[in-house]
């Protein structure tokens, strides 16, 4: 009775009228918009303002039009724009914040190595690499035990303390003064933040819908973008303004300005973050919401959290479906198709003799673009447009990518046009939000393994990365890297066709749940049919009835 109580406040239950008094509602739909009106009531209904006539009328049907492409279906009950709003402002805002300051945590030792690190510490030859090189292995080792204890531990405590414990590390990297030290480190943070991008995907794409999801996890996904421009200004900053205050190097005061603002971040995650809907206890979402949360996804066809428990067969059972070959070998490719393994346009304008400001600022226009385009695409693939499709908007990304890598690979053409191409590369620099919005259709059956693929994709990609950097992304072949723009090429037109493979695979997968369903729900009479005829037969063979014998037995 309680969950229908809770339903109903958000429209999902709806009390009928007694006959005497019959009650017909209609919700408003479309563009327009329709008032909710009574059958037997006359009274005049106060007009909304997108609902008069004219010039100002047509103008407020205009904005909501936008808003439906641009956030949230402006029809939606006031009580789901409340819960959605709160949503929104506490956990995607941490989840974007943190995401950013993970970004920050990851790129920051380029900035430090180029700042006086690499003289402070003596570093040699590629010393650099194996920094990062060790880095990835703790990142690589902790994704897939992060996610797994997210189904056990409450993400708002393993995300956050998490989170704390890189920020202890990145302030620690100001006290180094040997290599060695800086590679324990990195090891750590690179463990610690394993945890983040597969837990916040994870528990994101468990609250939207698939009409809400996409521009919020391209959002995100935009955050760490922003984070590479925001390093390498803060980086310059920390140098001009701080370099030898307190006895501090510019490098270290680096690794301190990013562990200050990691450190609030982890402390406002134990707060903000709202878990799973089956498991929250923020303070802003109230019983109901939370029982309406998990409603609505259970009526988009999603398993909740807990019906597929891991078990120790649970990971055999995971391989033999297509997702578990697939997925990761598609995100691999969408890593792969961006030329972004190296600075490809800092090297040419290098070569190019441009000067050292224009070097570090032109190539921030890069991620800009990038970060348009993605956020235009997540909320085009969320619009009435799509209708949650991400097969459209993923091809329509690559598409600049497409030209610009293949212009590269050429490269032979004028000073102007390459130079378009250079900042055309980032169009598709944000596909991972679209492609992980699209993980809950491609796996509505198993909860806990969505949370499973997604580390699963991002390891996998992050371990290729390093054979086919040293393959086709020499820094020898700078600027010119014909083998990598070939390659780049390659892996977009392998993208568009892996779009289309996905499309195909979950239409397939649809039509087989909508069979099993029917199926379901003709098993019950079947069964009765056939339990009655095995009842009448047992009968007739031993002249006693089932039940008669089951008290026999009792007694």
């Amino acid at each position: 009775m309680a969950a229908i109580t809770a339903l109903g406040e958000f429209g999902l239950a709806t009390p009928t009228g007694d006959k005497a008094h019959p009650t017909v509602e209609t919700t408003a739909v479309g563009s327009g918009g329709v008032l909710t009106s009574s059958e037997f009531d006359n009274e005049p209904k106060k007009l909304e303002a997108y609902q008069k006539p004219g010039a100002w009328g047509a103008i407020c049907r205009f904005g909501r039009t936008v808003q439906r492409y641009v956030w949230d279906d402006p029809d939606k009950s006031t009580e789901e724009k409340k819960f959605l709003f709160k949503l929104d402002f506490f956990t995607l805002i941490y989840c974007c914040l943190g995401y950013f300051c993970k970004g920050l945590a990851q790129t920051n030792i380029f900035n430090a190595y180029v700042s006086g690190m690499k003289e402070s510490l003596n570093m040699q030859g590629s010393e650099l690499t194996y920094m990062q090189n060790v880095f990835t292995a703790g990142y690589v080792v902790g994704q897939l035990p992060a996610v797994m204890l997210a189904t056990r531990v409450r993400p708002s405590i393993l995300v956050p303390t998490c989170e704390v414990l890189w920020a202890v590390c990145t302030f620690a990297s100001a006290t180094v003064t040997t290599v060695p030290q800086l590679y324990a480190l990195r090891f750590l943070i690179g463990l610690f933040e394993s945890a983040y991008f597969p837990c916040i995907i994870y528990v994101m794409g468990s609250w939207y819908t698939k009409h809400e999801r996409a521009k919020r996890l391209t959002l995100f996904y935009a955050s760490g973008s922003m984070a590479g421009m925001f390093s390498g200004y803060l980086q310059a900053g920390a140098y001009k303004g701080l370099n030898g205050k307190l006895g501090h190097e510019g490098w270290q005061w680096l690794f301190i300005i990013c562990g200050i603002i990691s450190l609030p971040s982890g402390l406002l995650g134990y707060v903000f973050l709202a878990d799973f809907p089956e498991t929250t206890r923020a303070f802003y979402i109230t019983k109901a919401e939370a029982e309406w949360a998990r409603e609505r996804l259970r009526r988009e066809g999603y398993k909740p959290l807990g019906a597929s428990k891991w078990t120790r067969t649970k990971v055999f059972r995971i391989m033999a479906q297509w997702q578990f070959w697939v997925l990761p070998i598609g995100y691999m490719i969408i890593q792969q198709s961006v030329p972004q393994i190296q600075p490809i346009f800092s090297l040419w304008l290098k070569a190019e003799k441009y000067s050292v400001y224009d070097i570090n600022v032109l190539p921030t226009a890069q991620t800009a673009i990038g970060v348009v385009v993605q956020l235009i695409a997540g909320m085009v693939s969320d619009s009435p447009l799509l209708k949650g499709r991400r097969a459209e908007a993923m091809s329509a990304m690559i598409l600049g990518t497409f030209f610009s890598v293949i212009t590269l690979a050429v490269w032979d053409v004028s000073h102007d046009l390459r130079f378009a191409a250079y900042y055309l590369a980032y169009t598709g620099s944000g596909l991972a939000g679209l492609y992980f919005s699209w993980f809950p259709e491609l796996i509505p059956h198993d909860h806990e393994m969505r949370g499973f693929m997604i580390a699963v994709s991002n390891m996998f990609s992050y371990i290729q990365s390093i054979w086919i950097s040293d393959v086709v992304w020499r820094t020898a072949d700078a600027p010119r890297f014909h083998r990598g723009f070939i390659a780049a090429s390659v892996f977009c037109a392998a993208l568009v066709l892996l779009t289309i493979l996905l499309r195909v695979l979950e239409l397939r997968d649809v039509r087989k749940r909508a069979r099993l369903a029917q199926g379901d729900e003709e098993g019950p009479a079947a069964a009765a049919t056939t339990s009655e005829a095995t009842e009448t037969t047992h009968t007739l063979e031993t002249g006693t009835s089932r039940e008669g014998t089951e008290k026999q037995h009792l007694g």
